[in-house]
């Protein structure tokens, strides 16, 4: 055969498209941003020392909960890593403070476990470069996988087109793809379940022999190696072959020697491990060190709360990226799951349809097709890892789609029987294209669309043009840091929605230190409606990077709480601090005046339907064309010396532009003042430009009542006026008619 025509065998090229976008993947994706990659290197690097297997007893390799897995891919790791130094790898380990934060929206904010910088770009060097080769591990691991598939839809097809899409499917499952561009032992347990399957699917296809049995022993060890969960692939296969050799009519005798050969080689192989935990540990798979973490439930799920978890099961199986908290829009997972879904269905339909209308158990040993065999043990191994992933997530909060992984050669036969049945009719290769497209085009975007854009710093600007792009703002921050200005939307929220404030920042000198920003929503006495705090670059760009004369934005997005006041115009903060000293940076306006708080915008926060009221005193009057006065509620009776509460209700006909002061004036009845309460509704945090149509004001004011002798009568009057020229706005009552002055005559009473 041509030397070249292998290059061009179907398998070949599949195998080059996988090897390009895990090798995308594995440079993309940033120093231990990937699920437990952090604790997956330190066991590889402390075999790579020569250390021997870490203890479960403690935690002297930095491994924590993963010293508790088999040892397979950490020892092949290992032999890849151990040329290459990696003493530095300590210098990579900045923690960022506020990783974890669930933002809204799937907003890329503050996914990164750590801080990321130039030190990690190419060409790599020292701790880097070790762990981008220790990554190729999982890559070797990963073509393993998909030749398996390859072999595995050979032998359950017996065509080239049903093997390429069985190998496709995962060359191209983008977690899958991800997985295999990190360190993650998730890899090894797919290949080596893969491969077992596929010698599984021969023994099927071909019969059962000895040798045969022997080869599925030693890669049933080699998996339980793995993985623990892998581990199940010795009851799962040795049913098997009891199967087989039923279908076979084979003796006993030759069952029984095949099985003991099968047990025998597959405990040398892989049962030392189990023994050795339990010798050391008295914990034969060593889930007491997972159990021993804090995402342990306190107590074990319940099958309704395990449903709850189904969704991030099934987007962690597609595509999570990062430490499973990076995805795609919703939109497509469900798109995968439907179109998966239907293509699963329908190849059971089939394979039960055929196996039912065999009547006899004899009609099915003697007639049942060898791949209609491999279709059960398939399924039975999918049912069985996904049983053995929902039993531990009762157990442990890790609803991970990446551990079915053992079962990625399982899941994609059966995908793949499915479609090739729905091939025959239009639709169905209409569904079967739209799958394929849709996990090749995810597989390949990743790198750029997830992972640069949830990890890499914000994208860097001359001041000036950024200066254009906000409502600018030139608080100067101790002189060292410039926020150049802000953008607020929407202007009006409701309570338990979002706010969206982008802020675009300038150093002005070089800074050592790494200060927090805070954004807070703050209200009348000192009622905060909503904060944010994170480094700047939502996590990812600290002020000790920061370069003088380069600027930047950022977008943070608010959760306004759900039980503050309003309507309140709520003042928008923007500061600066330590994290471990609280202090804060002084904020200068442009003429060098301190702002205490550093107020850069207000946003009203509303209701969405105006607050239903029932005052104690109902009245109505209209105060120009835009407001009424709806009634009054008053804390107790007038009594001398002593302080009144008055609350009045008000409610805008429409919006207004400009600002009114409300006056309340007690005075006897000659007309002499007695004391009075003028200011801006509800103290200034709701003014009257503000308002919009619809909205129900409540408007509580404190009258200081002075000394009144007993029986005098007082007159209550309310009304607004513009306080730069006093103009009062006119009053009408409920019969239209125009009172004198834009008084409104409240009530008159009789002082205690």
């Amino acid at each position: 055969m041509n030397r070249l025509s292998y290059f061009r065998h179907p398998l070949a090229l599949l195998l080059l498209g996988f090897l390009a976008l895990t090798l995308l993947h594995n440079w993309a994706a940033p120093l231990y941003e990937a699920p437990d990659e952090v604790w997956h290197d330190a066991y590889v690097r402390w075999l790579a020392q020569g250390n021997g297997l870490p203890s479960l007893d403690d935690d002297a390799s930095g491994a924590a909960q993963e010293a508790a897995q088999p040892p397979l891919y950490y020892a092949a790791a290992a032999l890849l890593r151990s040329p290459f130094g990696a003493d530095d790898w300590h210098t990579h380990l900045w923690h960022n403070p506020n990783f974890g934060y669930q933002a809204p929206d799937n907003a890329l904010d503050n996914k990164n476990m750590l801080i990321h910088t130039e030190a990690e770009r190419f060409p790599w060097r020292g701790a880097v470069l070790a762990i981008h080769v220790t990554r190729l591990t999982s890559l070797l691991f990963g073509i393993l996988t998909v030749v398996a598939a390859w072999g595995l839809g050979c032998e359950m097809f017996q065509t080239r087109t049903g093997a390429l899409l069985t190998a496709a499917l995962v060359a191209f499952q983008p977690q899958f793809v991800f997985i295999c561009g990190v360190i993650n032992n998730d890899s090894s347990a797919a290949a080596l379940a893969t491969v077992t399957l596929w010698a599984t699917a021969r023994v099927f296809r071909r019969g059962l022999t000895t040798r045969r049995a022997a080869v599925l022993g030693i890669f049933v060890g080699l998996a339980a190696l793995s993985k623990t969960s892998a581990l199940a692939l010795l009851f799962v296969v040795g049913v098997a072959l009891c199967w087989q050799a039923w279908r076979e009519h084979l003796s006993w005798k030759t069952l029984a020697t095949a099985l003991v050969l099968y047990l025998a080689l597959a405990l040398a192989v892989g049962g030392w491990w189990y023994a050795r935990n339990l010798w050391f540990y008295g914990d034969l798979l060593g889930t007491s060190r997972h159990f021993d973490t804090l995402w342990r439930h306190a107590q074990p799920r319940t099958i309704p709360e395990l449903v709850s978890d189904l969704p991030l099961l099934i987007r962690s199986f597609w595509g999570a990226y990062g430490w499973g908290h990076v995805f795609w829009p919703d939109w497509v997972y469900v798109a995968l799951t439907l179109l998966a879904l239907v293509c699963f269905l329908y190849g059971a339909w089939r394979v039960l349809s055929d196996i039912g209308a065999r009547k006899t158990s004899r009609a099915l040993r003697d007639r049942m097709t060898s791949s209609e065999s491999l279709y059960l043990f398939n399924a039975a191994w999918l049912a069985a890892i996904s049983v053995a992933l929902l039993y531990w997530m009762r157990e442990v909060g890790a609803p991970h789609g990446r551990l079915l992984f053992p079962a990625i050669g399982a899941w994609a036969l059966l995908l793949a029987y499915g479609v090739v049945q729905k091939s025959a009719h239009p639709v169905g290769r209409g569904l079967s294209r739209g799958l394929l497209l849709g996990i090749v085009v995810l597989a390949a975007l990743a790198p750029g669309a997830r992972i640069l854009a949830a990890f890499a710093p914000p994208r860097l600007y001359v001041p000036q043009q950024v200066e254009n792009a906000v409502t600018p703002v030139n608080f100067t921050y101790d002189h060292r840091l410039r926020l150049i200005g802000v953008e607020i939307e929407p202007e009006r929220v409701t309570p338990g929605s979002r706010l969206i404030v982008k802020a675009c920042w300038e150093a002005l000198t070089p800074i050592a230190e790494d200060y927090t920003v805070y954004v807070q929503l703050l209200g009348q006495n000192y009622t905060r409606a909503g904060e944010r705090h994170t480094y700047p670059g939502l996590g990812r760009y600290p002020t000790s990077l920061w370069t003088p004369g380069t600027a930047f934005c950022d977008v943070y997005r608010i959760a306004v709480e759900s039980w503050v006041p309003a309507p309140e115009r709520y003042q928008v903060l923007i500061g600066l601090y330590l994290d471990d000293s609280r202090d804060q940076l002084t904020a200068f306006d442009s003429v060098e005046l301190p702002n205490v708080p550093p107020a850069v915008g207000a946003v009203t926060v509303a209701p969405e339907t105006p607050q239903a009221i029932a005052p104690e005193y109902p009245v109505q009057y209209a105060l120009g064309e835009s407001i009424l006065l709806r009634g009054y509620d008053l804390s107790g009776a007038l009594q001398s010396n002593t302080p009144l509460t008055l609350t009045l209700y008000w409610q805008a006909q429409t919006a207004l532009s400009r600002d009114y002061t409300v006056f309340v004036h007690l005075s006897d009845e000659t007309g002499v003042m007695l004391t009075q309460g003028d200011g801006p509704p509800r103290s200034g945090w709701y003014p009257t430009s503000a308002w919009e149509a619809g909205d129900i004001i409540v408007d509580a004011r404190r009258l200081d009542v002075p000394e009144i002798p007993a029986g005098k009568t007082v007159h209550v009057n309310v009304g607004m006026y513009l306080p730069n020229d006093l103009v009062r706005l006119p009053v009408l009552d409920s019969a239209g008619q125009l009172l004198p002055d834009g008084i409104v005559p409240l009530f008159i009473t009789i002082v205690e």
